[in-house]
């Protein structure tokens, strides 16, 4: 197994070690991932419609019937991503601890917790969605000072008015280096998204015809949305090591306490 040490990292680090992580348990991540999302991706070909056509400048009769028609799946999807986040960022903890669970067990730990993950998708994408409108950089600080919030329900078992004190708690003093990660990881991802939706999708729609391009953009989500997460697991674990000094005994301790069976 790999060597995956609780240590306070800098911005090189964090990556360094998120890289790992991803290579280790890659298999599981992608498992994960692919369980998650593919059944949703199935039914959304089959029964959602074609989403209406917006004007450069939509009216409010074009959102409204937008959002009318898109509105349920993008919430089952924020839905969807929130609880792949939290067995992701469990996959990566279990790891640090010294604990190799399947993606069966990481999966269903976040099932378990799906009330308080489905609470803290609705305040945070509220909060953010209000603070985006106001003057956009509001809802840029509630992105980093929440960004620990689904690591704190999923690793210590925390309800969802707690996870959000304690992210805010153990981001302060850290915020500027927790948007410069999270922006680089952002980035990557959406180059990598872009270059293998182009790719694939290209080679799927000459092969499957129309259903290629679809399933080459959900092949790609599966490979790329679980490094977003891992970023955010491992910034929470050196967050808790900065101010709290996180150990393994610790961390195996809450990872004990909170797993599926207990």
């Amino acid at each position: 197994m790999a060597d995956f040490q609780l240590r306070p990292l800098g911005a090189g680090g964090v990556f360094r070690e998120s890289f790992a992580a991803y290579r280790h348990r890659f298999g599981t991540l992608i498992a994960t991932a692919a369980v998650l999302d593919l059944p949703y991706a199935a039914l959304y070909y089959v029964l959602a419609k074609e989403p209406p056509a917006l004007s450069t400048i939509p009216t409010n009769e074009e959102i409204s019937e937008f959002l009318g028609a898109m509105g349920p799946w993008l919430v089952i999807r924020l839905l969807i991503t929130s609880v792949l986040f939290a067995a992701v960022i469990r996959t990566v903890g279990e790891t640090y601890a010294g604990v190799e669970s399947s993606w069966r067990e990481t999966t269903a730990a976040a099932i378990s917790r799906m009330v308080s993950l489905a609470v803290v998708t609705v305040l945070f994408w509220s909060g953010v969605t209000l603070g985006s409108a106001l003057f956009v950089f509001p809802g840029l600080f509630l992105v980093v000072a929440w960004s620990a919030t689904l690591s704190v329900v999923i690793i210590e078992g925390a309800g969802p008015l707690t996870a959000f004190a304690r992210s805010w708690m153990i981001t302060s003093g850290r915020r500027m280096a927790i948007f410069g990660v999270l922006a680089t990881a952002s980035a990557l991802v959406v180059i990598a998204n872009l270059v293998l939706v182009v790719a694939l999708g290209g080679l799927l729609g000459f092969l499957l015809g129309a259903p290629g391009p679809l399933l080459a953009s959900e092949i790609v989500w599966v490979l790329t949305q679980p490094f977003i997460a891992v970023v955010l697991a491992v910034l929470y674990l050196d967050l808790r090591v900065r101010k709290e000094e996180l150990d393994t005994d610790w961390l195996s301790l809450q990872i004990s306490a909170t797993s599926f069976d207990s």
